[in-house]
Order: C-alpha cells, then structure tokens, then sequence
C-alpha cells in the first residue's frame, strides 16, 4: 500500500467505512520530558491489532520519519524523540513546513487483517492529554504545535503560524442581568483538546479605539470524553458607574463597546481573541434593559446589542444632557396618559440611523415633503452630523434632533415609525429597551432587497433585535423567501418595491454611460485583529486582482476605468488602491445611484446594490472570495436558497473571474438573457411609482392586520 493511499484511506476511516465498524482506542498522551517529545497511545482490546511503528509525515515532500517503538505493555506503545535535533536534520534555519504525526498498524476485523497508516488524531481515542507543549523559538525558526482541522491529527510547523482561534469550538451567552449600576453577563466557552489557563476580558470602542477591562471568572464545568471538548462557564460584571467615569474624563460621545476574550490556552504565548458573542440560547426580551448613572450635567446611557454580522455584544453608551434624560424618564411615566390625545395627529417618524440620511429612509422622507406636505412627518438626525444639511432644504423644523426633548416626545407620541434599519438605531438608548414605550407602527422600508447573506438572526420574525409590522419587499421571489426563511406571514410583507427605485428607473436621472468597470465590495464589521485580519486578507486579494496581468489587460483591450467603491472598513488600503491606477470613492461618501447608473459592468461579493445594477439590464458578477476564507457553518440558509436565483455568475476564484469578464464583453457587455430572467423575477415593478405604493401600504396599515 503506498504513503498517498493509505492517507486517504485514513480520511475514509475517520468519515467510516459503511463496511467497518467505529473504532476508538482509550488514550494518546503527548508530552515534553526534558529535551525529547514522548508520544504514547494504549490501543483497544476489542479487536486483535498488531502495531508496527510510528513516523512523522513531511506534508510538503511527502517523506515520512519513522521512529523506533517503545511497548510498555502489550497494548501500549510510545516514541521519544529530539524535536530540536529532529528540525536541524531535515531543515535548513528559516524553511518553512508542516509535520503531522502518523502510526501504522493493523487491525483483524471480519476474517482477515485490515492495514491502515492512520494520523494520530484525536478522533481515534477517548482520552487525549498533553503536558509541556508549547511554541517555541530555536535558532531563528518559531516551532508552534497545533491540531489538524482535516484529520484532527497532531501536528507541528516551522515558521508557519497557526491561527490558535482554530481550538474555541464555541462561545455562547446564556444570560444578561441589567441592574442598578451593573450589567452581569453569563454564558459557555468551549475549548478543543487545549485546557484554557485564563480569560481576560476588554471592551474596546469601534469609533474611539478606548478599551476598558472589566472583571470576569471562568470555570470548567466538564472535560468530555471522546469529544475531547473543555467546557467552561464564565461570568462578566461591568461596573457601569466606574465605566462612565472613564467615559467622562475622556469626553467620549456616543460610542458601541465590542466584548472580547483573551484566552490564554495552555502551551500558547498569545492570547486568542473571542468576541463575547451569540445570544441563541436567550428567549427574553429583559436582555436588552439599560441603565445609567449620572454625574454633574451629564447622563451616560447604556445598554446591551448585537452586531449583525457576529452576533457580537456590544454595550451602547449613549451621552445625554441630564435635563433631557430626566425629561425621558419622567415622559415615560405619563405618555400612556397622554399618548391617546395626540393619535389623532398621526406623527410618522422616519430615519436610519442617527448619523445617516442615505437610504431608503432619506428617499422616502424626500418624497413625503415633496408629495405629501400635509402629513405631519420628521426624520430623525444628529444636528452635528454631514447629513444634517442635506435634509435642512425639506424643511428644518421637520428635524428631529437626535437625543432632544422635541425628538423624545414625538418618538413616545408618534403613530408609525419607518426606518432602513432596525427601528432601535434612531431609539434614545439605540437599543430595544423601549420595546413597551415606542408603540408605532413599525415599517421596514429596507436597506436593499435580502438574500444575499444570511439574516435570519438580525432581521427574522423571531429575533430579539428586530421588530417590524410590516416587511417591504420588491418582489413575489423575495416576499416568498421573507415568509419560508425569516418566517413573517403573508399579511406581513407587501410588494411595494424600494423607494430609491423611483431614482433607479427615473430617466430623467440618468447620467451618461462611462467606460468604466465599478468594484463594489460589501462592508464588514471592524474590530481587534481577528476581524481585521479577515479585511486585510480580502483587501489584499483585491490589490492582487487589479494588480495581475490579465485584469491590467481585459481593462486595456477594452478601454475601462476600474472604479471602485470602498466601504468603511476598507478605508484604510484607499492609498494602495490609487497606486494601481484605481478610482477610488468612499460608499459612504458618494451616492451609488450615481455610479450604479453610469457604469458599464459591475463586481460585488454580496452587495445589494447589485440588484439595482441588474434591474438596469446591465451584467452583474459576484466574486465571492471570502468563501475561501471564512465559513459559517450554520449560516448559509439563505444563501442556498436564493443563491441559483442571483442575476449574475457567480465565481470564488479570480482565474474564473477573468474568464467571465472576457465572456461578457465578448458579448458586447450585454447581459444574458438567463440572468435578465432571474433580475426580472426579483423586481415586480420597473416604474417610479415604488414610493406611491409604500405610501399607500403604510396609510392602510392597521396593527396586527397590515396592508398587503
């Protein structure tokens, strides 16, 4: 039997067999005794086995290293050898390569002997220990053990890092207590085959990079045999009078506190980074309660949330005046009394988020002003924010200045509520604490048409972050995946189409088509360096791309611009992209109507406004590179079930990329008809009446019997 079959063979054996039984052994201990590693593992008695040696497999050559077998006993079997001694034989000082530790032996099963050259993995025995394991430095070659992802299998590499990220198998909170000047947080963090020595615990602000170190305890609750998993329960206690007075002395505004762990694994030097992350297991809404604490004229607000894209908690801390917040309290107090008398107004209140004016929300408050000047209709917007004066022209005293009182009131008074977003963002505490108080209406006039990623958690009709009465799609396609996927009922969804569309299809709108290719990648949430690490990876595939000779050639053979439109977590690499020749713009700077419309060609890996571009009759490509990357397990619901029906091809690799470019302007960049089909499915309605309709469904709306 060769080295290559019966490494296969070894993956079929840990998948099983359907011809062969399950077979595990009781134990394999590795540990460092001195200067040598000593290997060990007793075999099962359940079937006669015949061991023959251990070795080591070179990945990269395919050469293995066999060692000379130790039996203690007649069922078990070790080796020791000098790893130091062991490197400076087989590599030159700074080669890089993997090692994986291997033993050959037989099994009698059915009649006859069965031979199998399997890896030393951890899915072969119940027990697994290892003492004295650990990174280390020799000569100039960093040596890291670490556990194979494929076969479960003990390794080592040289000068090759290995992400520790690898060993947390989960990370879960089972509860939030919000009290007097307390938040208390609990949950589990599991750890595979690496006992977790110590876990510190950092909040760290996304705008002011500020962290703060909070109290936190863990504690192994159970060590599973055969999984080989260490289960440990944590508890976190934020202090938030302490918290708020280091807010204070650095003059912080507004700001969203990420949660980290620093796990310290046994036998590794540098904490692994774990985002405190992943409400599944809470079903109550008291999660999301604030509290606050006061000094002086000022009020610090602060509250739980959970990022879309990891789940991840954050803490809100939201500054008020405290004249106002006293107003809030109070007005809660009394507005049941007094909420009745001012029904009669019918207040909408339409925003995004505190900060933006940019969405479907500004396009449809736009249209409200301009069309129906007799509602009584505000949006809501920070006074210091760039948006402020964009809005000003529909008149100012329809501005609702985020965190006032005149914005407080109208919020507890109004009669439907409209937002591109999660209703919370433009709440005071940004956040669902006002879940009983806020008693709109709530519509979702979207950001863009869903399917792209998988939403269930952020926008689903059970989710504990999100809540909408009525769920604006643009087509029968999108309403059917609403109802199967995010589970809304049919009285729930009403194909309205977005209001930006009346842009979109407005040719009076239209500027001239350029010669230009547009980029137009996804924005991703930032964060310490297990977040950026995946940005950066992406961001330098995309220099790569525009960088290589066939992208320089397609774009010279036919005469394009390759623009591309940077999202906010990509703002750092402007200054790489400009050196290639790029143009670049900011996404949240320029308007994407703008260069949807005047471009020629579009790539994106999950941007909605890739639809907008197809509805155009222009062709789409989705380069989804990331998938290469990072893989959610559990998170791909709806993207398999909308994935056939995206308007465009559909490609991981950049090779293929190129082909379906070439493909395309070969065709003089028409867009098939195949994917014309799928863009006509998603959009019920091409006209610039998207906003009359929206208006239509939200006047007959009637809590608990929406418009359809």
């Amino acid at each position: 039997m060769s080295l290559r079959t019966s490494i296969r063979d070894s993956h079929l054996l840990l998948k099983k067999k359907a011809n062969e039984p399950s077979l595990t052994h009781p134990t394999f201990s590795i540990s460092k005794q001195e200067e040598d590693i000593v290997t060990s593992v007793s075999l099962s008695k359940e079937h006669p086995v015949y061991f023959k040696e251990f070795f080591i497999l070179h990945r990269e050559t395919g050469k293995r290293y066999t060692f000379e077998t130790i039996v203690s006993q007649t069922d078990t079997f070790s080796f020791r050898f000098n790893l130091i001694a062991f490197i400076h034989q087989v590599l030159s000082t700074g080669e890089r390569a993997h090692f994986e530790f291997y033993f050959e032996i037989s099994y009698f099963i059915g009649g006859e002997w069965i031979e199998k050259q399997e890896p030393l993995s951890l899915d072969l025995f119940d027990y697994f220990d290892s003492y004295g394991i650990t990174q280390f430095k020799d000569r100039e070659d960093y040596i890291y053990p670490y556990i194979s992802r494929k076969t479960n299998g003990f390794c080592f590499t040289v000068n090759i890092p290995v992400r520790s990220i690898r060993y947390i198998q989960d990370s879960h909170i089972t509860q939030i207590k919000t009290k007097k000047n307390k938040i208390a947080i609990s949950g589990e963090i599991v750890s595979k085959a690496i006992a977790i020595n110590r876990i510190d615990t950092v909040m760290v602000g996304r705008k002011s990079g500020l962290t703060h170190v909070i109290h936190s305890n863990h504690m192994l609750e159970e060590l599973e045999a055969g999984t080989h998993l260490y289960r440990y329960g944590y508890d976190l206690l934020i202090d938030v009078e302490d918290f708020a007075m280091e807010l204070l002395l650095n003059d912080l505004a507004d700001e969203e506190f990420d949660l980290y762990f620093d796990v310290y694994l046994n036998g590794l030097f540098d904490p692994t980074v774990v985002r405190v992350a992943n409400p599944e297991k809470m079903h109550s809404q008291k999660i999301y309660k604030h509290t606050y604490f006061s000094y002086g004229n000022t009020t610090f607000a602060f509250s739980p949330k959970f990022s879309t894209q990891y789940q991840g908690l954050s803490i809100c801390s939201t500054r008020f005046e405290k004249e106002v917040f006293d107003y809030f309290k109070e007005l809660l107090w009394t507005f049941w009394f007094i909420r009745p008398f001012y029904l009669r107004r019918k207040i909408w209140i339409v925003g995004e988020k505190p900060t933006q004016a940019s969405s479907n929300g500004f396009d449809f408050y736009r249209y409200l002003r301009q069309q129906h000047p007799e509602k009584e209709v505000y949006y809501v917007i920070d006074p210091a924010s760039d948006a402020y004066q964009k809005l000003q022209p529909f008149g100012e005293d329809h501005l609702l200045k985020y965190k006032s009182k005149e914005y407080i009131w109208h919020l507890l008074m109004s009669e439907t509520l409209l937002t591109a977003f999660a209703p919370y963002d433009i709440y005071p505490t940004r956040t669902k604490p006002l879940l009983n108080f806020v008693r709109a209406k709530k519509v979702y006039l979207q950001n863009g048409i869903v399917g792209l990623q998988d939403e269930t958690k952020t926008l689903g009709r059970g989710s504990l972050q999100f809540e909408t009465d009525l769920f604006l799609v643009s087509s029968k396609n999108e309403k059917r995946l609403v109802q199967d996927v995010l589970g809304y009922t049919d009285k729930e969804v009403a194909i309205t189409g977005l209001s930006r569309y009346d842009r979109l299809f407005d040719n009076k709108e239209t500027p001239e088509m350029k010669q230009q290719l547009l980029f137009y990648p996804i924005d991703h949430e930032t964060g310490l360096h297990f977040q950026t690490e995946f940005i950066d990876v992406l961001a330098k595939n995309y220099l790569a791309l525009i960088a290589s000779t066939d992208m320089q050639e397609f774009l010279a053979r036919h005469k394009l611009e390759f623009v591309i439109a940077l999202p906010h977590a990509f703002e750092t690499y402007v200054t790489e992209f400009e050196a290639l020749n790029c143009t670049v713009r900011l996404q949240r700077m320029d308007d994407p109507m703008t260069l949807i419309k005047e471009s020629k060609l579009m790539i994106t890996d999950y941007a909605s406004e890739a639809f907008d571009f197809s509805f155009l009759t222009k062709p789409v490509v989705f380069y989804q590179f990331e998938n290469n990357f990072y893989q959610q397990k559990d998170s791909l619901q709806l993207q398999q079930a909308y994935q056939n029906e995206l308007p465009g091809e559909v490609t991981v690799n950049a090779d293929d990329l190129i082909c379906i470019l070439e493909r395309i302007a070969s065709d003089n960049f028409k867009m098939s008809k195949g994917n014309q089909q799928k863009a006509n499915l998603l959009i019920e309605h091409k006209d610039t009446a998207s906003n009359e309709r929206i208006f239509e469904a939200v006047t007959h709306l009637k809590k608990g019997m929406p418009f359809l």
